[in-house]
């Protein structure tokens, strides 16, 4: 293992060395950095002579004001600036020695005015507006239509005739008797366009980032965000289930909607169709990103103003019966923009349980070892589960600013979670006997997070990023088996927290772009317990993170790199740590063409042991078991090496290989100690290292005009849990689609082979999770997407997984009884009614979070 030992002194003196470069950087770097949105010209250039006191621009309002700019600057001197903040507009930059003369083009006497829309209503951009001679019909002059379809032209003649044309549209002539033409119609051009066939165009990879795409009939067959990703067949990514991202290597993958983040309930209310392009990031440079790793970023249609209401909802039938709604409002007034989202679950089932088989090899004081097992089953169980959502958000939109205030809450009750069952004990040292269980909970869940990001001159910008959450949770327990106390235990929570994240990113242009992030968050959480145990806990974490990030592209090849520190304060009653640990990160990825990329990445952190994890009080299961936790746990090591080569050569196919290797060092665990009557579960620290690893691949192929779509992933991955363990596992698993689209219809057949996985990498629990297959039929218009899946109709019994640990005293075998992986039919639907015209940033409250508590667990 290797050791990192930089002093506190050392790590000052670095990160005031790379503030000062910095600075200096920024101070010989003359740079124009600008984001305008529909911008009159002439406050679009005031803006850059106030941020340049020192430039000598010339220009006549009067001359200018009709003309308006929504371009994004990045320049590194005045000339390109102004160029680029002009863009298409008819309108002449000069430099004479140190002055910039900025003219219009058009002059004249009289200016026309007027819009052009489709049939749709929907203005056409960029369409291209003549005035004619009335004599000879000669060009006097032209404009082009703006974003919204609008132009205002200068003109010295009158009663001019505007001729009016634009690709794929009828052009129309009108004669102008009066400045003012008004809204001219368009129609589309009555001769349909022959089909156009780009090979490659839908997936383009790059340096720093992979586009990718929809096509309009993969829109029309997606519910939800994640379930377009799913008919995208996004080769970097794996098979989307439950709506959970993922890489190919099982890696969580950060979700954001026009840069603002997102969650799986975003997804869910997001309007699919306006979705225009996807793209996936390693290591992105852009600071609206998060510093995330891997992230999908949705580009989604901008607004002007209006709506739109979405309403969600799917249930099961036959096998574990539940039902969710879902609705989102979204309304635009404005730069402003307000969503109001609620959201139901529910389900009430039984044979929830397990078959589970336990080991006990107690020390007895005369040197034996007592060794027998403990059957136990569920013959009966009762579930029951409600959850309820809301949030609102207010977004703000600007030519530099861009910012989010959401309020959300969430009630969870569980108010019935019911087995009971036999126990049977093999020798039978113990009479066999019958067992039953009762668990409740009830909790609350309030929290505010916001979201500022702000371009500053000079291509600088900052992110600001508060949350804040407050929870409140209450559990209890009941357990008797025959011929024993009956066990009662207790919980109460309330945990608070606080956090803040400070962002600042300089792009130096061809010289790349740095990013200085602080961070500092806090948690309190207050646990009183009753029954078996009767305490008050008190835990308190606080972290603060310093770090610089680096990167940049030469040609085809993108560099990452990043360093920074972490100190943190961790108080459990009166016991106080306060260890401190760095963190470091190094991405490559080189894109030959824009049909090949490699990406290989390293990095290494720390984690915080969770409250619940670090409670001495022992609390009593049953009359052989009992746990605790360790308050003098400290932060695991985490060290993880990825490898990813994408090919998209064309339209049709697509394929990722993909290698991940993650090794856990200093980590805690759980570790079964035994007495002569029974087992009690602590949680030890340091113990045997945790290596895990994948390798495999993933592709897609379309056939039939890109009707039928084939596509499969298989991997092979492999386990090393050490001390108290010591087990190695290896599993291959795979899974295999087609996809078939006809008209409004789609149909899709999936099979998942079994497979293997750890248990997380703190027990030493193996799972075995059966193969499933089911059956999609789906079907939607503008307004309506239905859809009904059919899974696994040959398989009829309750078993679901199987999970098995061994251990020096105490050993398991679990077969857990759900039904998730019998024979049930699942009916969604959506519905989307939109109203005015297209809003902007198409990004969705989330109501995803739930109560977080320090109860032991």
């Amino acid at each position: 293992m290797i050791k990192l030992s930089i002093s506190t002194d050392e790590m000052a003196r670095t990160i005031i060395s790379i503030l000062a470069l910095t600075v200096i950087i920024m101070a010989n770097a003359k740079t124009f950095s600008y984001r305008f949105k529909s911008t009159p010209l002439p406050i679009a250039i005031q803006r850059i002579m106030e941020n340049n006191p020192e430039l000598d621009i010339n220009f006549i309002y009067d001359e200018l004001e009709n003309y308006t700019t929504s371009a994004t600057v990045n320049a590194d001197n005045a000339y390109s600036a102004l160029r680029q903040t002009i863009g298409l507009n008819p309108v002449s930059v000069i430099k004479s020695k140190n002055t910039y003369y900025v003219e219009a083009r058009q002059h004249g006497k009289y200016t026309y005015t007027g819009k052009a829309i489709g049939t749709d209503n929907e203005p056409v951009v960029a369409a291209t507006v003549m005035l004619l001679a009335p004599k000879d019909s000669t060009v006097v002059t032209y404009g082009i239509t703006d974003e919204y379809g609008r132009f205002s032209i200068p003109c010295d003649l009158q009663k001019v005739v505007a001729k009016f044309s634009c690709l794929g549209h009828t052009t129309i002539y009108h004669r102008c008797n009066t400045f003012n033409i008004g809204t001219i119609i368009l129609p589309e051009h009555a001769v349909a366009l022959g089909e156009i066939k780009v090979a490659g165009d839908n997936a383009r990879l790059y340096a720093d980032r992979s586009t990718y795409i929809p096509t309009q009939r993969q829109k029309n067959a997606s519910q939800s965000g994640s379930d377009l990703l799913d008919h995208m067949a996004i080769p970097q990514l794996g098979l989307i289930s439950d709506g959970n991202i993922t890489t190919n290597a099982g890696k969580p993958v950060a979700v954001f909607i026009n840069y603002l983040p997102a969650s799986g309930s975003d997804l869910q209310a997001m309007r699919i169709s306006d979705v225009k392009k996807v793209e996936f990031y390693e290591n992105p440079s852009d600071p609206r990103l998060q510093g995330n790793q891997y992230v999908v970023n949705y580009i989604v249609q901008e607004y002007e103003y209006g709506g739109y209401l979405k309403t969600f909802g799917h249930a099961n039938f036959i096998s574990n019966p539940m039902g969710e709604l879902l609705a989102n409002l979204r309304l635009q007034r404005k730069r402003m923009t307000y969503d109001i989202m609620g959201s139901t679950y529910h389900y009430n089932r039984g044979h929830i349980g397990s078959e589970l088989t336990e080991t006990y090899r107690l020390p007895q004081d005369n040197g034996d070892v007592k060794e027998f097992t403990r059957y136990s089953t569920t013959s009966s169980s009762k579930d029951k589960h409600d959850w309820y959502f809301a949030t609102l958000r207010a977004t703000y939109n600007s030519d530099n600013i861009q910012a989010s205030s959401q309020v959300k809450g969430r009630i969870d009750r569980q108010p019935t979670l019911k087995r009971d069952g036999c126990v049977i004990y093999t020798p039978q040292d113990y009479p066999n006997s019958s067992y039953s269980s009762l668990f409740s909970s009830n909790s609350q869940y309030l929290a505010y997070e916001g979201y500022y990001f702000f371009i500053l001159p000079r291509r600088n910008s900052l992110t600001f990023t508060p949350s804040y959450s407050y929870s409140h949770t209450q559990e209890n327990t009941e357990y008797e088996e025959t011929g024993y106390s009956r066990i009662l235990n207790g919980a109460k929570d309330n945990t608070s927290k606080v956090a803040a994240t400070l962002k600042y990113s300089h792009d130096f242009g061809r010289g790349g772009n740095l990013l200085l992030n602080a961070k500092g968050s806090y948690e309190y959480n207050r646990t009183r317990y009753s029954g078996s145990a009767t305490a008050l806990d008190r835990a308190k974490s606080s972290r603060i993170e310093l770090e610089a990030a680096y990167n940049i592209t030469v040609g085809n090849f993108y560099g990452a790199t990043s360093f920074g520190w972490d100190w943190d304060r961790l108080q459990f009653n009166d016991f106080i740590d306060k260890p401190s640990t760095p963190k470091a990160n190094i991405s490559l990825r080189y894109a030959p063409n824009r049909h090949n990329s490699f990406s290989l990445s390293a990095s290494y952190e720390s984690w915080l042991p969770s409250p619940s994890f670090k409670s001495d009080k022992i609390i009593e299961a049953s009359y052989l078991m009992r746990y605790t936790g360790n308050p003098n746990l400290i932060p695991a090591k985490s060290y993880d090496f990825d490898f990813t080569y994408t090919w998209v050569p064309d339209n049709n196919f697509n394929l990722s290989a993909f290698a991940w290797a993650w090794f856990v060092g200093d980590r805690y665990v759980y570790d079964y100690e035994a007495t002569s009557t029974g087992i009690l579960r602590t949680i030890k620290q340091p113990m045997g290292s945790f290596i895990q690893g994948t390798y495999g691949i993933n592709g897609s192929a379309r056939f039939l005009d890109r009707s039928l779509v084939l596509s499969g992933r298989i991997g092979h991955l492999f386990n090393h849990n050490g001390m108290p363990y010591n087990v190695n596992h290896s599993h291959i698993n795979w899974y295999a689609r087609a996809r078939y689209y006809i008209g409004n219809w789609n149909f899709t057949l999936t099979y998942s082979s079994d497979n293997g996985s750890a248990d997380g990498c703190m027990n030493g629990l193996w799972a075995y999770g059966k193969s499933d297959w089911y059956i999609t039929v789906g079907w939607s218009d503008s307004h309506w997407n239905i859809r009904g899946d059919l899974f696994n109709f040959t398989r009829w019994n309750w078993r679901n997984s199987h999970l098995i640990m061994h251990s020096k005293y105490y050993d398991t075998d679990e077969i857990r009884l759900n039904g998730n992986n019998r024979a049930f039919i699942q009916l969604s639907a959506t519905y989307t009614f939109g109203f005015g015209k297209k809003i902007k940033n198409d990004d969705e409250p989330s109501v995803t979070g739930s109560a977080s508590s320090g109860i032991l667990k």
